[in-house]
């Protein structure tokens, strides 16, 4: 395979997708392979939430003869409760709860961790790439979103959040993913909503038909084949794609450790499986559903605008919109970019992200050079980002049940503004910018340095060596 850096051969079929580019092979998937895929889903978890649903309407009802309130409706509890005398609960509740042979626990935790030795670099890779290179190109992806809300400027935030979450918390131990931890819950309960997603927005196709959301051309919503995709976003291309953009290579062994982490995670969201039992079969797809699945909507333009405008500005590290373009440039190429309408951002904003990647690769370095400042490195950006994200006031403040809160009404999301972002923000006032910026310059520095060196020390040698050439 070629990945970000390697040359092809001249016989070679190559095919890019961004700023990656990879030799497609007899064992890539063609788009017509997959098309199927669109109209299958998880259907253990479509039986559970139906079931579900009867078993929570009929509760209102001899409680207050009103079987309203769904969006009130914890699907995982009514699960939990009701799993020993209801077969569809059971089933699903049985399922998610047998570990698979295949699960090596020691091989898990190592994948666990590779997600904080990178800790920075990956939160950035997946927002920068995984939500805006992945979920605002692949049309099935973005069609369902822009129908739940998700991409509106008012609650992309606490969706982007939400989805930090689980990943979080299915990286965090062992003890969070194994059957009845917070990690395994949380996926579960992830499961559980999306075919409660699903439900609703079939539900309004029959009203309204096709001009909502058309299922012949984007399939069932949340299908399998979106599901795929989704878990290759997670589980291959921070190592294949992000990091290797943004000049960190990754051992062979820490990607096969996190593929094998994200088989598992795969296996209880009820996503099949079968090719992520190695990292060169997981790589192979994500390669192919990456191809296969780019294709830029009308709402793939929201959702890039949206994304823009929510990220942007955030206290307390107000990152510019200038940094998360040059980023997304940077690992989604310039043609995707300006296809979502994205701006073309200064030579400054590429100087602040070109910083923010020697930091990440700094870091990197520094983990293998010293293994035990390493683990540090990792448990702390395991407590600071759980800490951040999950616990404080700024964040999801202790967490989220994953709840039906956004419940597709039969409207679309349109572009919005950031809300109170009208203030225009000095560079002193933006910390994550300025210390890549000085990362940049401390780094263009020691380059120059050490070309200087090199340039006097090989004008020496040849000077001291010039007598002896003319003998």
């Amino acid at each position: 395979m070629m990945g970000v850096f390697a040359f092809a051969r001249p016989n070679d079929d190559v095919r890019v997708v961004g700023n990656y580019s990879f030799r497609w092979t007899k064992d890539h998937i063609p788009k017509d392979e997959t098309e199927h895929l669109r109209q299958t889903y998880d259907k253990v978890g479509a039986a559970a939430v139906a079931r579900i649903q009867e078993i929570h309407q009929r509760g209102l009802i001899e409680k207050s003869g009103n079987a309203a309130h769904l969006s009130k409706l914890d699907l995982f509890a009514v699960l939990q409760e009701h799993r020993e005398q209801d077969e569809a609960l059971g089933h699903l509740w049985d399922e998610v709860h047998t570990v698979p042979d295949w699960v090596d626990w020691e091989q898990l935790a190592r994948g666990q961790r590779f997600f904080y030795r990178y800790a920075l670099a990956n939160l950035m890779g997946f927002a920068l790439q995984g939500f805006v290179g992945e979920n605002s190109a692949s049309a099935g992806v973005v069609e369902v979103l822009v129908r739940t809300g998700g991409f509106s400027t008012r609650v992309l935030l606490r969706r982007l959040l939400e989805t930090f979450q689980m990943v979080l918390e299915v990286t965090h131990s062992l003890e969070y993913i194994r059957p009845g931890g917070r990690g395994h819950t949380t996926a579960v309960r992830v499961r559980l909503l999306h075919s409660m997603v699903r439900q609703r927005i079939l539900k309004i196709v029959q009203q309204k038909g096709p001009s909502y959301y058309d299922v012949e051309r984007y399939g069932v919503p949340i299908n399998t084949l979106d599901s795929l995709h989704a878990l290759t976003t997670f589980g291959c291309n921070h190592a294949f794609i992000q990091l290797p953009l943004m000049g960190i290579s990754v051992p062979q062994q820490e990607i096969e450790d996190y593929v094998a982490l994200w088989r598992y995670i795969g296996h209880v969201l009820g996503t099949p499986t079968d090719h992520f039992t190695s990292a060169a079969r997981a790589k192979i797809l994500m390669e192919s559903m990456s191809f296969n699945e780019r294709l830029v909507t009308d709402m793939s333009l929201v959702a890039g605008h949206n994304f823009v405008e929510t990220v942007r500005d955030l206290p307390p590290v107000n990152l510019s919109a200038g940094f998360i373009e040059a980023g997304s440039r940077v690992l989604n190429g310039d043609a995707l970019c300006d296809q979502l309408g994205m701006g073309r951002p200064g030579v400054y904003h590429y100087a602040c992200f070109r910083g923010f990647c020697w930091l990440g690769r700094t870091l990197a370095a520094v983990q293998r050079w010293f293994p035990r400042a390493g683990e540090g490195v990792v448990d702390f950006n395991r407590e600071m980002l759980h800490k951040a994200i999950i616990q404080s006031q700024g964040g999801l403040g202790g967490g989220s049940k994953m709840e039906f809160k956004h419940v597709p009404d039969g409207t679309l999301t349109k572009k919005e503004d950031g809300l109170g972002k009208g203030v225009q923000l000095r560079f002193y006032q933006r910390p994550l910018d300025l210390v890549c910026f000085i990362c940049f310059v401390f780094g263009s520095l020691l380059v120059a340095g050490g070309l200087i060196v090199a340039v006097k020390v090989a004008m020496k040698l040849v000077a001291s060596g010039y007598p002896h050439i003319l003998m």
